[in-house]
């Protein structure tokens, strides 16, 4: 039933309908639920949670716990019960730490994610002949062909096909990278050249799935707009699951457990080597053989540092404790050295643990220098936008500019008022505000903003030392280098 995105995305909408066996009206809640039977939960399967056996045994495959019940084995059998019983409580304390602390890491990840349990707003009847009703429905319980509605602020809960949309921006920044939503329309994509009045042409070969316009993805965003959708896949089946499918069941081993191997296989290296030697000579020289083998497995136990997992253990959990109180959950007890053994964190730019901000940084004219007339401009043109927009804005750039224009006075004259706006296309690369001078007829001023050679494009003059001079191909070089050296600095 579940459709792949890239066939979802080059459909029409009522032949995908058709296809999903749905309508606009949406599914019965006996139909829903026969799908959700045969599709199952709409979830993106979690990790296995360990059982306490499996804890326990994670804890025992410790080098050095392996160690100490080695020696309390050879303890026990030369009647040493006193010794034994001292390194089997430091093998047992070592164990309980790490098990306790593991389990509360676990405990406190469940209670997390039960917080976040979300609805999406889904149209389904009753019966199949009663009226279609928007309501919320838990997440898990979506099917595909059921019919979503999205708004503003909400999380796409499915990976959906758009059957129609208003001014709607995506966030997917989970899968791209890109904290600029995307746009996002109901026109299929069409092969070739010819189709419907608002269709797209597929995406090249090195465009991505999430390029296509009519597509919304699980885990992505709502920022502005709304639109209604149909499920087009759930579940594992999704963009999101099938990412989960591709990662790596076991954890990668860390550079403390790779010491703590090291260190174990040189401490029984130097055992399967001394303690022979030493059972040999003393037995040799004394001719008692229980006596020789007694003081060979005293040497066995004064080359094991008994207190090392205990301490190492205990330092951890302590860490671990540290760390949940600044509200950060530390579910594998290793990883804590690799948390403190830091130099350098590398993350990406879509705000999981930076501010999510752009802020402005220049303004600057073709000579490369501070332009306040720049900044004006510039400012007038996300200014007017967002009045168009009853003050929503959502692109970034927009909100930079704003911010400092607040903070720098700027003000629109009373004399000027909007006449039209020009939204930001994928294919124009800028925004377009067209204002007149209220009371003058006729007199109309173009504000244009967006990709330095969209821009530039559409330019024949440029303002240098105050006046106007036609932009030659020496003025285009000028400013097309001045745009790759911001580029270069990281500078949008």
């Amino acid at each position: 039933m579940t459709w792949a995105p890239e066939r979802a995305a080059a459909t029409p909408p009522l032949q995908l309908l058709r296809g999903l066996d749905s309508t606009w009206r949406g599914l019965d809640e006996a139909e829903a639920q026969a799908r959700l039977a045969k599709a199952g939960d709409n979830a993106i399967a979690a990790p296995g949670q360990p059982t306490w056996a499996g804890r326990v045994l994670a804890a025992v495959r410790n080098p050095f716990v392996v160690i100490l019940i080695c020696l309390t084995v050879v303890s026990a059998a030369t009647a040493d019960l006193a010794g034994a019983a001292v390194i089997t409580a430091m093998a047992v304390i070592s164990c309980v730490l790490r098990v306790r602390q593991e389990w509360r890491s676990d405990r406190a990840a469940a209670a997390l994610r039960a917080m976040v349990a979300t609805t999406a707003t889904v149209v389904r009847r009753a019966s199949p002949g009663a009226q279609a009703m928007a309501r919320e429905v838990p997440v898990d319980q979506l099917v595909p062909g059921d019919i979503v509605r999205l708004a503003a602020g909400d999380m796409v809960p499915a990976d959906l096909r758009l059957l129609r949309a208003t001014d709607l921006a995506v966030s997917q920044a989970v899968f791209t990278g890109e904290s600029q939503p995307a746009a996002k329309h109901a026109a299929p994509v069409i092969a070739g050249g010819s189709g419907p009045a608002g269709a797209q042409p597929p995406p090249g070969d090195d465009a991505s799935i999430f390029d296509a316009p009519a597509l919304c993805f699980m885990g992505t965003s709502v920022v502005s707009g709304s639109g209604t959708a149909v499920v087009v896949a759930t579940g594992m089946s999704t963009c999101l699951g099938s990412a989960r499918l591709r990662l790596p069941r076991a954890s990668a081993e860390t550079a403390f457990e790779r010491g703590v191997r090291d260190v174990a296989w040189m401490l029984i290296s130097l055992m399967l080597v001394c303690a022979p030697v030493v059972l040999a000579v003393n037995a040799t020289v004394r001719g008692n053989l229980l006596e020789a083998l007694l003081f060979a497995v005293a040497v066995a136990v004064g080359l094991t540092p008994e207190m090392l997992p205990v301490v190492v253990t205990s330092a951890l959990a302590r860490g671990a404790a540290v760390v949940a109180r600044k509200a950060a959950i530390v579910k594998r007890l290793p990883a804590m050295h690799n948390l403190g053994a830091m130099d350098v964190l590398c993350t990406d730019k879509t705000g999981t643990l930076t501010e999510d901000r752009v802020s402005l940084d220049c303004h600057l004219g073709i000579d490369g220098r501070a332009d306040p007339g720049v900044l004006q401009w510039a400012w007038l043109n996300s200014y007017f936008a967002a009045a168009a927009a009853d003050g929503a804005v959502t692109d970034v750039l927009d909100q930079a500019l704003l911010a400092c224009g607040a903070e720098r006075g700027l003000f629109a004259r009373d004399s000027l008022a909007v006449v039209d706006v020009i939204p930001f296309g994928f294919s124009r690369r800028r925004v377009t505000v067209v204002t007149r001078t209220v009371g003058v007829i006729g007199e109309h001023t173009l504000i244009t903003k967006g990709a330095p050679a969209e821009v530039l494009s559409c330019c024949t003059r440029v303002r240098s030392g105050g006046r106007d001079v036609a932009l030659g191909p020496a003025e285009r070089a000028r400013a097309a280098a001045l745009a790759d050296a911001c580029a270069r600095d990281g500078v949008r």
